[in-house]
């Protein structure tokens, strides 16, 4: 059974999770690690680690506005995926999250993208631990994402702006391309 801790600068795991974390995604999906440790100061999201026994398997960072929560990352460690870890990760928000609606954005599938075996099997994923494909296209820094959110609730692009609105308020970071999202 995994066990989740928020993860905090002096945590014994921190550096562990900050390597799944620059391993799992690409730098153009990265938010620089500055943007995230300051959000989490500020209350405004939290980075948690899920454990099996002392050993940390994944990470999560999510930002929770009202009854949105958006998760922007979530990953087990490569070194030991497909032992479960990522179902029952998934399990765990889902039920500690039931009341609210969870968000979150898989790089869009596209026949001519290098990595499009993996995107695909990142949706598969999603959709067989209780998410549904939204049919939204959302851009973020350039990059084209499918939204994902949990089934117990659909989501409008308002409130994936609301959300993302709240965690990036007075960032100078934030870029939005969503204007245009379909």
């Amino acid at each position: 059974m995994l066990t989740i801790q928020e993860l905090r600068d002096d945590s014994i795991s921190i550096d562990d999770a900050k390597k799944i974390y620059f391993n799992s995604f690409s730098k153009k999906e990265q938010l620089p690690f500055s943007i995230l440790k300051d959000n989490v100061e500020l209350g405004k999201a939290s980075f948690s680690g899920f454990f099996s026994d002392s050993q940390l398997v994944g990470i999560v960072y999510y930002t929770r506005y009202e009854n949105l929560v958006y998760i922007f990352y979530f990953a087990i460690d490569a070194m030991i995926q497909s032992k479960g870890y990522g179902r029952e990760a998934m399990k765990a928000i889902r039920n500690y999250f039931a009341n609210d609606k969870i968000i979150l954005l898989v790089e869009e599938i596209r026949d001519d993208a290098e990595n499009n075996e993996q995107r695909k099997s990142r949706k598969r994923f999603y959709l067989r631990n209780g998410f549904v494909d939204s049919g939204k296209i959302m851009t973020e820094g350039g990059v084209r994402y499918e939204m994902l959110h949990s089934d117990n609730a659909d989501v409008s692009t308002e409130e994936y702006k609301k959300v993302t609105d709240y965690f990036f308020k007075d960032s100078f970071y934030f870029d939005r391309d969503n204007e245009n999202a379909v």
